[in-house]
């Protein structure tokens, strides 16, 4: 039984130190350009291209439904509309990060297209990941803090 146990013991002790290694190897290039993004971001730009630039008239954001207040993203697939359609000014009005999720989409699709870019950008992503990931975390605190504004700015307005 101590045999079992000690083997058990090894055991967990080697799944335990493969788990740090295999997060320490997913760098920001994983993140960002993972099949899922690649994907959604070719469904996106397709009918970036097809949707009217002031949204279809239904209101499919779960927390404008039951808050009456937007999102951090409400915006965004009306801004990406426009920056397909060429109204860079109105899509600013809408979103302003609509300019920096459209060029991660377009980023997505150019890799997927041409694997010589892609094997590229990954030894970037590789070699400059600590900046990367900062700069990611930058856009995603940014992104939020523009949304708890914005909404803090339309519950005030709603208040009066």
């Amino acid at each position: 039984m101590s045999i079992d146990l000690e083997g058990e013991t090894e055991h967990r002790e080697s799944e335990q130190s493969d788990t740090p290694a295999i997060q320490q190897d997913r760098n920001m290039f994983d993140v960002l350009f993972g099949r899922f993004t690649m994907c959604f971001s070719v469904f996106a730009l397709t009918i970036s291209f097809f949707l009217p630039v002031d949204g279809l008239g239904i209101n499919i954001c779960w927390i404008q439904q039951m808050f009456e207040l937007p999102c951090p993203g409400c915006g965004l697939t009306r801004s990406v509309t426009c920056i397909s359609q060429l109204e860079f000014a109105k899509s600013l009005q809408y979103h302003p990060f609509g300019g920096f999720v459209y060029a991660i989409f377009v980023s997505n699709v150019t890799i997927l297209i041409f694997s010589k870019t892609k094997q590229q950008a990954k030894d970037l992503f590789r070699q400059h990941n600590v900046v990367i990931q900062r700069f990611y975390l930058a856009f995603v605190t940014l992104f939020i803090v523009f949304g708890v504004c914005r909404t803090l700015l339309a519950y005030m307005s709603q208040s009066r």
